[in-house]
């Protein structure tokens, strides 16, 4: 079933009650338990993010959306297709992870209404403890955070995710186009810091994306491939103790979309040794932080419907995936054993 909502500008574009193929998601297992992502429709001006609109992060196909603008309508009648798909699962998940093709808490992107219509649901879940919310650091205000606190339950936790992708300001800022300078982000991890001071300690914490051996890093280097990830992870944790944060880190081992295949015709995928040099690096950081600021880390191995070469290292993407499944419910690098001699 379609619908057809106006955009901002009387134009009327037709979109589908259920998400795309691959971006259906399954439940798998985290750190925490069960875990679903959900996507929703963006609201923008044809269904874009203001970033994709304007010509930044190079390397994502995320951002152009559903072909079509949403409304709280097209996501409230989503919402209902949800609840009834996944209705054998609801009753045990405890991680919920919201998308919506850009930033969740931006109003121009997801209206109030839409917002506190799910996290109402959210609130439902018996089991629910943490609930992720992909943003950007803009976004990660005051006025937004409460929102979050007051809708969702006590003894539930609002994670906002910021893309940071890398802590190395020229590969973020210059290469990516990520637009996206420390000072905003750091005034986020404030700003949740604040939010916890407010509505009681581990109410709020901090989810960061991490790209593993993405554009900038060497060709080939898995060594730095794992340097760049440690930088990238030693600063968010920097910033969690400074601001009361736990962190949780989202290894995404760098593909081939669309559009970074354009922007970066020399710059390969993330082997798969890279990968783990990658992730091993992630944990090493970790492990060696302060406990107030260490959350999970879990490995996007294949959740993305955007690489243009899946379908040809589909064995490869299924054996390696065990292996990071077992990671990301045990955090426990020696899971990861043995997956270089595998690479073909």
């Amino acid at each position: 079933m379609l619908l057809g909502p106006s955009d901002k500008a009387g134009a009327k574009a037709s979109v589908a009650i259920a998400p795309a193929a691959h971006q259906l998601f399954e439940v798998v297992r985290d750190h925490y338990g069960a875990r679903l992502a959900l996507v929703f429709g963006n609201e923008a001006r044809e269904g874009l993010c203001p970033y994709y609109r304007a010509g930044r992060c190079f390397h994502c196909d995320v951002g152009a959306g559903e072909g079509g603008a949403f409304d709280g309508e097209a996501n409230a009648a989503r919402l209902a297709f949800f609840e009834a798909r996944y209705a054998a699962i609801w009753p045990g998940l405890v991680h919920l992870v919201l998308y919506n093709s850009g930033s969740t808490l931006n109003i121009q992107e997801l209206s109030s209404v839409s917002l506190e219509r799910i996290i109402a649901f959210a609130a439902r879940l018996p089991e629910v403890r943490e609930v992720s919310l992909d943003s950007r650091e803009p976004y990660i205000v005051a006025r937004t955070l409460d929102t979050l606190a007051q809708g969702l339950r006590p003894d539930q936790r609002a994670r906002p995710i910021i893309g940071l992708e890398t802590a190395d300001d020229h590969r973020r800022e210059i290469l990516l186009s990520k637009r996206m300078p420390r000072s905003a982000v750091e005034r986020a991890f404030a700003a949740v810091g604040e939010a916890n001071a407010r509505h009681g300690q581990g109410r709020f914490g901090v989810d960061v994306n991490v790209v593993i051996a993405g554009p900038g890093t060497e060709v080939g280097c898995d060594v730095s491939a794992a340097e760049d990830a440690a930088a990238t992870a030693r600063y968010v944790y920097e910033l969690g103790v400074r601001h009361g944060v736990a962190v949780d880190l989202n290894a995404h081992p760098y593909y081939l979309s669309s559009r970074s295949r354009e922007r970066f015709a020399g710059h390969p995928r993330c082997s798969l040794s890279a990968a783990v040099a990658g992730v091993r690096a992630l944990v090493a950081e970790r492990d060696a932080a302060p406990r107030v600021c260490r959350g999970g880390i879990y490995v996007g191995w294949e959740d993305e419907g955007f690489d243009t070469e899946r379908e040809s290292r589909a064995d490869l993407l299924s054996r390696a995936g065990e292996a990071f499944e077992r990671f990301n419910q045990t955090l426990d690098p020696s899971a990861l054993d043995g997956l270089q001699a595998s690479q073909t």
